[in-house]
């Protein structure tokens, strides 16, 4: 499968990437099967997303998917995204090889995550919440 050129061109053009300061919360998840990494920040206030970005060392796919995001992800509030996985990547035309899924979904695993880490709810989600291998 080609890459889209949607996703080839979020990853040429990303969205939101840089460290952001004065953030609530962040997140670093890494897909051990390729090696890119994702760090996600967040302002959270009133459960909501107020202001996203992302940094680290992605791969094409991942900084797509990360850039994706940037664009929807504070429309939804926390409980919301903590619902979300790849068929939600799917609906925002992000479909990928199954090989590529994982990368696919890294950010939103980071969000989610990030989330939990701010609920204190002693709750973490792995690729396998968010992909039916």
């Amino acid at each position: 499968m080609r890459i889209s050129s949607l996703i080839s061109d979020y990853a040429k053009n990303p969205v939101n990437n840089f460290e952001m300061e004065n953030f609530t919360v962040k997140q670093e998840e890494d897909n051990g099967v390729c090696g890119d990494d994702v760090t996600i920040y967040l302002k959270i206030e009133w459960n909501n997303i107020l202001e996203y970005s992302f940094a680290g060392n992605p791969s094409t796919i991942t900084t797509a998917a990360a850039s994706v995001l940037a664009e929807d992800i504070c429309e939804y509030n926390l409980d919301k995204i903590l619902t979300l996985d790849y068929s939600y990547m799917l609906e925002m035309d992000f479909e990928v090889s199954p090989r590529r899924r994982r990368a696919a979904v890294l950010p939103l695993l980071a969000v989610r995550n990030a989330i939990h880490k701010y609920k204190k709810d002693n709750i973490k989600d792995s690729l396998e919440d968010l992909i039916d291998f």
